[in-house]
């Protein structure tokens, strides 16, 4: 199988995965030469069926002029059985066969620059639990290649035909599979919570997003998923002529096969998503200022700093928060409201949120941790739904960063969001009280709680807000840190960056400090 003469590469500035594969073999874009297994389509089959469910529609695309040239054809079969008596067979949930498609993927011997997937049924549930299930691992990244999913006849609000007959279907009670397709399954409404906000409205590329796009069709005769269940909440979507079986099967109008080569001509032509955040340059004008995520973490340090009478050593983290281990203490930025960020957000609030969370088998949410006890707090001090004065510092439990050995998060209230606007301001003021009021409640727990606390991580709050540098904000909370540890040389002090940039700043102003310290 070939490719086209030329495509559009990935984003300016980095070679994905599959590409440095294929250049170090010689490839190129626009050589002319070899471009064969660049493209593939990836068929997905559902419940209670196999790849043999593809073979009419397999077998028109492979005879559709230029088509079988640019596309390489992959089947993915999976267990999906009525039931299972063997005692030591059981029939696998869609976690285990979504994490068998990624391994199905992971295994091609030859590498594809573009993929498609084609899925009927069921096979649209695996297909949205394995990009969920990427994106929580913070495989975001290794997502961008997708460059269309077409689902037919997808449960995507599950199947009322199930519902309402699987007591009289033999063998279909008990089935793992069949209990998801159900409506209003909370796995399966989670993993597409999680690609509307990851997948389908996303705008770049990060560790948590991917934007591939989506395009949904039901059968116009379908008694086993309506035409609402198939169409979901996809924004992409479209009714063809055929029953739950038979809308996969080539007709004599054409109207399947043409529907399928126009999303596969922009799965070919579409441009690979690039690198960005809210408000900040795209990877292409940022790269060369190196103001990259960092996408693994990494440690400066330690380097002691004398404070008063005592020493206190100090240490740079880089990269996800999430990755973060062995710190007592983590301080979240953010607003006045003391509203955390949604999980799916980028910013500290965000990712500390989405740790700290407790998660089921499928990477669904079972205990918003942080967020819930965050409200209870503001409900205990009667300040839920209204500002808190600037600096205040509420503690919670850190959930599921405990296995990390991190025992708290400190929410500190630094962001003023301006009425009317999606704006906000920082008063200089509100850090250098969070720095202090962290030490206060960390002192005070220790004493009244008896928590081992000795240990703090603090962000570079405001930093990107309004007139708040990096810079102001490291030299705002340095001034309160040399306060706090001029007799207290009980704790260690770490700092957080997200940015390559920010992470090599933060190292210049460290030891900057240190050879002024030293030199007084």
């Amino acid at each position: 199988m070939r490719h086209p003469g030329t495509t559009v590469g990935a984003a300016p500035g980095r070679l994905y995965s599959w590409e440095l594969g294929w250049a170090a073999r010689g490839g190129g874009h626009g050589t002319g030469g070899s471009m064969e297994g660049t493209a593939a389509i990836v068929f997905v089959h559902g419940l209670f069926s196999s790849s043999e469910t593809w073979r009419d529609l397999g077998a028109e695309l492979s005879a559709a002029p230029g088509l079988a040239q640019d596309f390489d054809f992959l089947f993915f079969d999976y267990a999906t059985p009525r039931s299972s008596i063997n005692p030591l067979r059981k029939i696998p949930n869609l976690d285990t066969v979504a994490d068998s498609l990624r391994s199905f993927l992971d295994g091609q011997p030859n590498p594809h620059q573009r993929l498609m997937f084609v899925t009927h049924s069921q096979g649209g549930l695996v297909v949205q639990r394995y990009l969920s299930r990427m994106l929580t691992e913070g495989r975001g990244w290794e997502l961008a290649r997708i460059r269309r999913v077409v689902m037919f006849a997808c449960p995507n609000n599950g199947s009322e035909l199930f519902l309402l007959l699987r007591r009289s279907l033999l063998g279909v009670i008990g089935s793992t599979q069949e209990r998801e397709l159900r409506p209003l399954q909370a796995s399966v409404q989670e993993a597409q919570r999680r690609v509307m906000t990851g997948i389908v409205h996303a705008r770049h590329v990060s560790n948590d997003r991917c934007p591939i796009p989506f395009m949904s069709y039901a059968g116009e005769s379908d008694n086993v998923v309506s035409p609402s269940s198939a169409v979901g909440v996809f924004p992409e979507a479209a009714v063809l002529p055929g029953d739950h079986f038979s809308v996969i099967k080539p007709g004599a109008d054409g109207r399947l096969v043409r529907a399928l080569r126009t999303n596969l001509d922009k799965a070919l032509r579409e441009p690979f998503p690039e690198e960005s955040v809210s408000g900040a340059p795209t990877h292409a004008q940022s790269g060369a200022r190196g103001e990259e995520f960092l996408a693994e973490h990494k440690m400066f340090g330690p380097v002691v700093v004398r404070t008063g009478s005592s020493v206190t050593p100090f240490f740079i983290h880089g990269g996800p928060l999430e990755q973060l281990s062995g710190i007592d203490i983590v301080a979240s930025s953010e607003n006045i409201y003391l509203q955390m960020s949604q999980f799916f957000k980028s910013s500290t609030s965000g990712s500390l949120r989405r740790a700290a969370a407790v998660k089921g088998e499928g990477g669904e949410i079972l205990k918003d941790v942080a967020g819930d006890s965050l409200i209870a707090w503001l409900r205990a001090h009667a300040r839920y739904g209204l500002p808190v004065r600037e600096g205040t510092v509420a503690p919670t439990p850190s959930g599921a960063l405990a296995e990390r050995n991190i025992h708290r998060i400190y929410h500190a209230a630094v962001v003023t969001p301006v009425d009317g606007t999606g704006d906000y301001i920082v008063n200089p003021h509100a850090i250098t009280r969070a720095t202090h009021n962290i030490f206060e409640l960390a002192r005070k727990e220790r004493r009244e709680l008896g928590l081992p606390l000795s240990s703090v991580c603090l962000p570079l709050f405001g930093s990107g807000r309004g007139d708040i540098t990096l810079t102001r904000s490291f030299d705002l909370v340095w001034a309160a840190l040399m306060t706090e540890l001029s007799d207290d040389g009980s704790w260690s002090v770490h700092f957080a960056a997200r940015r390559r940039r920010s992470f090599d700043q933060l190292k210049e102003r460290l030891l900057a400090e240190k050879a002024k310290n030293e030199a007084e």
